[in-house]
């Protein structure tokens, strides 16, 4: 498996939930691309980084992502979470998504991000707009 298959699979499961009013990947920010956000019908932006083995680079990203959304995952294939993974995600403020390909639930949580304080508001703004610029697009051709 690759990792935009991940993202894929993760995105159509999301496209499912009426509780999200954007889905989008490989949003570009700050210089970045995040691979996936979504955004919640009560506003609230989320941001995954997704890899297949290396944790340690994906919540540096998340980190970075951190500062236009309220709350910033990581996204790993189904595994036994080390207490290292886990100390890391806590000092980071990032929460855990698991994926599962063979259950009913391809992508849960498993960690919850906290909500974020280091967002600016700029950014915020921008990151918002972007998705909904790209969300409205992908719409546009599928008509």
């Amino acid at each position: 498996m690759l990792e935009f298959e991940m993202v894929n699979a993760c995105y159509d499961y999301l496209a499912k939930d009426n509780e999200y009013v954007h889905i989008v990947r490989e949003v570009p920010f700050l210089s970045r691309c995040i691979d996936l956000v979504f955004i919640s019908s009560s506003g609230e932006i989320i941001s995954v980084e997704f890899k297949m083995r290396n944790w340690r680079h994906a919540i540096e990203q998340a980190k970075n992502h951190m500062l236009g959304s309220d709350k910033a995952y990581i996204c790993l294939p189904e595994q036994n979470l080390s207490k290292l993974l886990l100390e890391a995600l806590e000092d980071a403020g990032v929460g855990l998504f698991l994926y599962s390909p063979d259950n009913f639930e391809v992508m849960s949580e498993v960690v919850p991000a906290p909500q974020n304080s280091q967002a600016v508001n700029a950014f915020q703004s921008m990151l918002k707009n972007t998705v909904e610029k790209l969300s409205n697009n992908v719409l546009m051709h599928r008509h």
